[in-house]
């Protein structure tokens, strides 16, 4: 019985994966562009694809508001209190980030 719990939720993470990575709707799906998620003037997109990342229909996360508030305080914390920057070498160079995939849960990230 978990085994097949585990496959349904397995099959369908790697659903909404593949939908939120899908190259007709965010070209280069595996950079880190957060301005895609962003109008020409500057305001957020209203997407409706991005609300699949919490679920649909009956089966929707309750606590998806409470996350967002949750990771917008958290960030807002973290960047009032911290001077978030690249790393520097010895000569005052700035190190370039390699961002490299890992798994999780099973998933590629």
């Amino acid at each position: 019985m978990v085994f097949r719990s585990s496959v349904r939720l397995s099959v369908r993470l790697r659903c909404y994966r593949a939908i939120l990575h899908d190259p007709k709707l965010y070209p280069d799906p595996e950079e880190f562009k957060p301005e895609r998620f962003l109008n020409k003037d500057g305001t957020v997109r209203d997407d409706p694809t991005l609300s699949l990342a919490f679920g649909i229909g009956k089966r929707i996360c309750p606590g998806r508001h409470f996350v967002d508030a949750a990771i917008f305080i958290a960030t807002a914390s973290v960047l009032s209190v911290f001077n978030v920057t690249k790393a520097k070498d010895e000569n005052g160079l700035e190190i370039p980030v390699k961002v490299e995939p890992c798994v999780l849960l099973r998933l590629v990230v």
